[in-house]
């Protein structure tokens, strides 16, 4: 699956505009370093988690580009799409400094990385006797889901490392998301984006039990009232935990 990654990174976007750091969460057995720039490998297995740091770790400290693209091995980019990188750039340049990261749609996501729901978004200001609606401009979201987003250097080094509580992974993408509104950026959408997300193949058997534990984690670590203010969760939320 990671082979298919890699190989779909380089049919389909222009060389020498980026590189590939391949973060081994000490996968046995050791996954190889062809089609990588830069191959790092734990030892022992932390956590996508931790992964994901020692691969942004790398970027921000070796680097001096100005973006880092947090991609999962089971994504693949869509054959003949050579745009992809390009116009995820542009979405996030067009969302102006404020903007921290775009994510990109897929067919397997939770709103509003979901392609379905996505559309709602940038048809155009309409209504209809139906009640249905859409926006032309690209509106903040409230998360992003870390299969495929872009982030500005400049809001990671300000934010910091993601919290590895959450290992081996769920929720940490979510945390995060907390993390880059209250300092103050925004997240967006790269509508123009598809990638195929294969997804749930890394916790495929420990999925359920870990969107368990660590949605307590995170309940444990945000106030109620933060969570309220940045609209992960409702009032009517609130007033049912309060019963």
């Amino acid at each position: 699956m990671t082979a298919n990654c890699l190989a779909s990174i380089r049919r389909n976007t222009p060389p020498g505009v980026y590189r590939i750091i391949l973060s081994d969460d000490g996968s046995d057995p050791s996954l190889s370093d062809a089609l990588t720039d830069v191959f790092i490998r734990s030892r022992d297995s932390h956590g996508a988690v931790t992964a994901t740091n020692l691969g942004l770790g790398v970027s921000l400290n070796l680097f001096d580009s100005e973006y880092a693209l947090i991609l999962d091995n089971d994504v693949l980019i869509p054959d003949g799409d050579l745009g992809w990188l390009a116009r995820m750039i542009t979405e996030l340049e067009d969302g102006g400094p404020g903007t921290a990261c775009v994510a990109a749609t897929s067919g397997y996501s939770s709103p509003p990385q979901h392609i379905l729901s996505v559309p709602q978004t940038y048809t155009a200001d309409w209504n209809d006797e139906d009640g249905h609606g859409g926006y032309k401009d690209n509106l903040p979201v409230k998360w992003f889901i870390s299969y495929c987003v872009l982030f500005r250097k400049t809001a990671l080094k300000e934010i910091g490392s993601w919290d590895e509580r959450y290992n081996p992974g769920n929720w940490e993408d979510t945390d995060y998301s907390v993390r880059v509104r209250l300092a103050g950026y925004q997240i967006r959408v790269a509508r123009s984006v598809y990638v195929n997300h294969l997804g749930s193949k890394t916790f495929s058997d420990q999925l359920k039990r870990l969107l368990i534990e660590n949605g307590e984690k995170f309940r444990e670590k945000w106030s109620v009232g933060t969570l309220l203010d940045l609209g992960f969760i409702s009032p009517q939320e609130l007033k049912e935990m309060s019963q």
